[in-house]
């Protein structure tokens, strides 16, 4: 043994850096062949094309392909079966690898909805921004004969006014009632001012 060291250690520096080298690329070589075999390297399954499937009916083809999934979000559509899969995230036929999970949107049974607030003497921006905020996408706007401008009176839909905590589908047309403020009110020195020329009036009989 001591001899083998005295030789190795005898021997020219090229071949000390050469060893070095295949020590190095051995060591890199077993590394990455671990690394595959821990990710499932080239051990790719395709996402199926469930769209439109029940939850129910697709479950199996996912547990054969390997692949797991978790219901996400949900969405609503007349044109799609209630609790059908609408949106694959990664999306069908998409090369993955096994045990993968796969985020699913479905087609809700009933369609959004959400609480009409509290919004009479609101401005109109604020009210506006929180029924925008509630997720209403179609609000138009109405003024009516008020004393006070662009301050809310409240919420219209189908034809009649709405009251607070009313619920009303997310995709509705909803309309914001707004006062125009062109309705004049008199005030106190204005009627006073009636007043006396009324009592002038009578005096100028005497």
């Amino acid at each position: 043994m001591r001899s083998f060291l005295d030789k190795l250690l005898g021997m020219p520096i090229y071949v000390h850096l050469l060893a070095v080298c295949v020590l190095a690329c051995l060591i890199v070589f077993f590394t990455l062949k671990k690394i595959d075999s821990y990710t499932n390297h080239n051990q790719a399954v395709v996402v199926p094309d469930v769209k439109g499937w029940q939850i129910e009916a697709a479950t199996p083809l996912f547990e054969k392909n390997f692949l797991r999934y978790v219901i996400i979000d949900s969405t609503y559509s007349k044109d799609v079966a209630p609790g059908a899969i609408v949106e694959l995230s990664p999306d069908a036929n998409a090369r993955v690898k096994k045990n993968r999970i796969v985020y699913i949107t479905i087609n809700a049974k009933t369609e959004k909805a959400a609480t009409i607030p509290e919004i009479a003497d609101f401005s109109y921006r604020e009210a506006y921004a929180r029924l925008k905020s509630l997720g209403f996408a179609k609000v138009d706007v109405k003024y009516v004969a008020s004393q006070f401008r662009d301050l809310t009176i409240g919420v219209e839909y189908g034809g009649r006014m709405l009251e607070s905590g009313a619920r009303v589908p997310l995709t509705a047309k909803i309309i914001l009632v707004v006062g125009d403020g062109n309705i004049l009110v008199e005030s106190d020195d204005s009627e006073d001012a009636q007043t006396q020329d009324i009592i002038g009036e009578d005096e100028s009989w005497f």
